[in-house]
């Protein structure tokens, strides 16, 4: 298993409305995208993760579980495929590591934890949290798709930014659930496209459960979430090596 793949995959979930949209009601993209946020802000969260990954034409398949306490805390167990039963990955505050009842842990870098949104990309919290007016010129239209109304969202670096990439596009629709994110190189080029379908309502969440993300040599990692829960009564001390020692040795 490709385990820094797998790892910016799982970052990529660890992410309400309005009825229609009139020329007026056109937000700033920090709102917007904080709104996005919001589907997948809570106190705590489990869910069952689906994840596939195409390279060349192969696929390898996984399957997760997936636990979060505020966001500092995070613990992801490997269900399948049985070889890598119970492994996976822990972060306690910046610190990260991987588990593997074969070898057991392993302290990974920081850096790690900076990969997040579908790569070297920003993540959604830091799109939406300052560095948005910092780092980039932003700029906020209304579209329509067969008929419905949709945000569509241009983000262009300033010259001395530190981002990789030359342009970001973000399609969300009009109750703030993210439809798609394109990534330019700086010619423009299209280098990655992110796309979210199969939208669910969780209480007063909205979002999109499966994510298929693709390359431009036509990779893909297809992320399905399945039975997502929030605000759980989970115990700070269910982080931790231990945790995995513990299902090892079952």
């Amino acid at each position: 298993m490709n385990q820094q793949r797998l790892w910016i995959a799982l970052l990529a979930i660890l992410t309400l409305g309005i009825a229609g949209l009139a020329q007026q009601d056109v937000l700033d993209a920090e709102t917007i995208l904080d709104r996005v946020n919001a589907a997948w802000q809570g106190d705590s969260f489990h869910g069952i993760m689906a994840l596939d990954i195409v390279l060349g034409g192969q696929t390898k398949s996984h399957k997760l579980e997936v636990w979060t306490l505020g966001e500092e805390l995070a613990l992801i167990r490997v269900l399948e495929p049985e070889i890598d039963l119970n492994s996976g990955y822990l972060q306690l505050g910046d610190d990260l590591w991987y588990y593997s009842p074969m070898v057991g842990s392993i302290k990974l870098p920081t850096v790690a934890l900076g990969d997040a949104l579908f790569g070297a990309g920003p993540s959604l919290e830091d799109l939406s949290h300052g560095t948005l007016s910092d780092d980039y010129e932003t700029a906020v239209k209304i579209i329509e798709t067969d008929g419905v109304s949709q945000y569509f969202l241009t983000l262009v670096p300033h010259p001395d930014a530190p981002v990789v990439y030359g342009k970001l596009e973000i399609t969300v629709s009009a109750d703030y659930v993210m439809e798609k994110l394109i990534y330019y190189d700086q010619r423009e080029t299209v280098v990655q496209t992110a796309t979210f379908t199969d939208i669910v309502d969780v209480g007063d969440r909205r979002f999109a459960t499966t994510i298929t993300i693709e390359d431009a040599y036509g990779d893909q990692t297809i992320e399905r979430i399945e039975s997502p829960q929030f605000d759980l009564e989970l115990n700070a001390l269910f982080f931790s090596l231990e945790t995995f020692e513990a299902w090892g040795d079952d």
